[in-house]
């Protein structure tokens, strides 16, 4: 079987392409990513893939707009879970259609190996993309291997986030601590 994994960060992939080659699966990666945010953070997971990519023999299809108007004019909702819905289903139909128009089997994507996605709302939105396209969603659950897959990533110095990518996970990340602001001291005397 020829598959399109679609990909949203080299974390979520060390494992799972070994994973998927075991059982016998011809894999290429497809970046699709307009919901990560800020453009820094989009350029760093870009970068990530293609630095993983260099090590590996998968052929991966960029798209390297920075896609924040796409992003923001697609998202209905501002609150988890629909938030999440709209986002899984705006990059699974571009995967889909991808897949579809460049001739493969089938289509899938890497956050179906990530602990912190809602798994069973992703695993919803791809069997209802795969209707509509005409295109079959290869579903796994890999998640037991997402700590396994981002030591990988950490020993081959690949980027790791901390949030999902978009600008609402970011402020539900980052919001509630004051962990991460800047202490440095304001000289206000100068």
């Amino acid at each position: 079987m020829r598959l399109l994994l679609h990909i949203c960060c080299s974390p979520c992939l060390c494992i799972p392409v070994e994973e998927l080659k075991k059982d016998g699966i011809e894999i290429e990666g497809f970046f699709y990513n307009p919901n990560i945010h800020p453009l820094l953070e989009f350029r760093r997971r870009l970068k990530s893939v293609k630095v993983y990519q260099e090590s590996s023999p998968m052929r991966v299809h960029y798209c390297e707009d920075y896609g924040l108007n796409e992003f923001l004019n697609t998202i209905e909702h501002h609150d988890a879970p629909q938030r999440c819905g709209d986002c899984y289903h705006m990059r699974l139909v571009a995967t889909a259609r991808y897949a579809r128009q460049n001739g493969f089997d089938a289509f899938s994507t890497a956050l179906l190996f990530s602990a912190r996605q809602r798994h069973e709302l992703l695993k919803k939105t791809g069997e209802e993309v795969s209707r509509k396209e005409g295109l079959p969603f290869y579903y796994t659950d890999y998640r037991h291997l997402y700590a396994e897959s981002r030591e990988t990533a950490r020993k081959k110095c690949l980027y790791l986030q901390s949030y999902c990518g978009c600008i609402f996970s970011e402020s539900e990340r980052y919001g509630p601590t004051n962990k991460y602001l800047y202490k440095g001291e304001l000289n206000v005397s100068a």
